[in-house]
Parts: C-alpha cells; structure tokens; sequence
C-alpha cells in the first residue's frame, strides 16, 4: 500500500503536467477571442460594402465566386415614406361603387363549352 505522502505527491505530479497541458490552450483562447472581436468589428463595413458592389450592378453569385462570401450583416434600408400614391381618407373608407351590369355565369375551369372537364355525359373509357 502507498502512504498517504506518496498519494499526493503523485496526484501533485498529476495536477502539474495537467495545468502545462492547458498553458498552451489558454494562450488560443486569448488570441482567438481577440481576432474573433476584430472580425465582428469587420462584419458592419463589409456588409456595407458588399451591398454598394451589388447596387453597382454585381449579383451576390457573382461575387461569392470572386471569393467574397455572403456577409453576416448587412446593411439596415432606411425606412423612409413609400413612393406610391397616397390615398385620401374618402378613398380609403369610401365603399366600392355598385354596378347594374348582370353578371355572366363563368364557365367550369379547363371547358371549352361551359361544362365541367370530364363531364360530358359519356362514359368513354
């Protein structure tokens, strides 16, 4: 049996070649969380300017075969006041005018002479 000193020194020995093996590893984690903050600062411009190139007249395809991949963000469109016509407010609450006019029975979808499509009467087969 071993006594309780070699015990620890042996889980000391342990304890020590574990806290080497991580050195290494927290050394990447500091200069990988660094690159990936200057990555994120990049990611607002570069979706700025992969938009400018496809309002210059470049497809998103055409530039992810160029290399350029598609970006995390893009830019936000200004929301500004939609050109279109603007309605009056009679417009917009005024009912539709009713019309007079008989309303003409429509034929069933895919007939010719107003009867349903394998209607016809007959039972050809």
């Amino acid at each position: 049996m071993s006594s309780a000193d070699e015990i620890l020194r042996r889980m000391e020995e342990i304890q020590a070649a574990r806290a080497e093996a991580i050195k290494p590893l927290a050394g990447l984690l500091e200069e990988r969380g660094e690159l990936q903050r200057k990555l994120a600062a990049l990611d607002e411009p570069y979706g700025k300017a992969f938009a400018q190139a496809e309002a210059a007249g470049w497809t998103a395809d055409e530039l992810m075969a160029l290399g350029a991949d598609e970006p995390v963000k893009r830019p936000r469109r200004p929301r500004g006041k939609r050109s279109g016509p603007k309605k009056t407010a009679a417009q917009s609450t005024a009912p539709a005018p009713e019309t007079s006019a008989p309303t003409a029975a429509v034929p069933a979808q895919g007939s010719v002479d107003g009867t349903a499509a394998g209607t016809t009467g007959s039972l050809s087969g």
